[in-house]
């Protein structure tokens, strides 16, 4: 019987110590990423246990990502001043900018996890830092798309163009962009996307966009399909 009860007790340690219970996994943890970005709340501080585009607050430590597996904190942040832009994958404080450039994931025998590993942007200045929409921004000085450096883009001159989901494209005094990239012999200054051409397709699975500037026209199809036709 003394056996038995000293197997019990033992098998109780063994899943203490050695089951998912070792794992720092928080509870309570509320998501407030989609309340945020509808109510347009701009670059808002995290409280205790909320979480908003990964990021997530617990005491005075920022977590990226999931939680769990024993992954660290974020190193090195700011946390009077940290805040992040709902929908935006961009946050900072007065030191950085960051946004998750590498997100690895690991993979142990009984607990998975991916989190944010590279998060901070180097070039990036915080006290000038703005979102432009279209997953672009820039610090006035510098350019960046999904948090990568536009190393040809002007800071002070750069516009995004306003289109769909689908459409990434932006203008400055030197060049058409889309995504990140260079569109070639394309004139920025003259560059338009007329929403109501009747040539535009936009449907669920169904996606074509008629572009041009004062020489040509192309039609463009998401995500990077672009195929010079007849000015009409």
């Amino acid at each position: 019987m003394k056996q038995l009860i000293g197997i019990f007790i033992l098998s109780i340690l063994l899943v203490g110590c050695c089951g998912q219970s070792k794992y720092f996994e928080p509870k309570g943890i509320i998501d407030k990423t989609e309340e945020y970005k509808l109510n347009n709340k701009g670059w808002t501080s995290l409280k205790d246990k909320e979480c908003v585009d990964g990021y997530t607050r617990i005491g005075d430590s920022i977590f990226g990502g999931e939680i769990a597996c024993n992954v660290e904190p974020l190193k090195n942040i700011d946390i009077k001043t940290f805040k992040v832009l709902a929908g935006t994958l961009y946050a900072k404080d007065t030191n950085h900018v960051y946004y998750p450039l590498e997100i690895p994931c690991i993979d142990y025998e009984d607990c998975g996890v991916c989190y944010y590993g590279k998060v901070i942007i180097e070039t990036a200045n915080p006290e000038t830092f703005s979102y432009l929409g279209k997953e672009y921004a820039s610090d006035c000085k510098r350019v960046y798309f999904r948090g990568e450096l536009m190393p040809n883009a002007d800071g002070q001159t750069f516009k995004v163009v306003e289109g769909p989901v689908y459409f990434y494209f932006a203008t400055d005094t030197n060049n058409v962009y889309m995504h990140n990239s260079v569109l070639e012999k394309v004139d920025p200054s003259t560059f338009y996307f007329d929403k109501d051409d009747s040539r535009n397709v936009d449907r669920e699975f169904e996606h074509r966009f008629i572009i041009g500037d004062k020489n040509k026209e192309w039609e463009y199809i998401p995500p990077d399909s672009i195929k010079e036709i007849e000015k009409k």
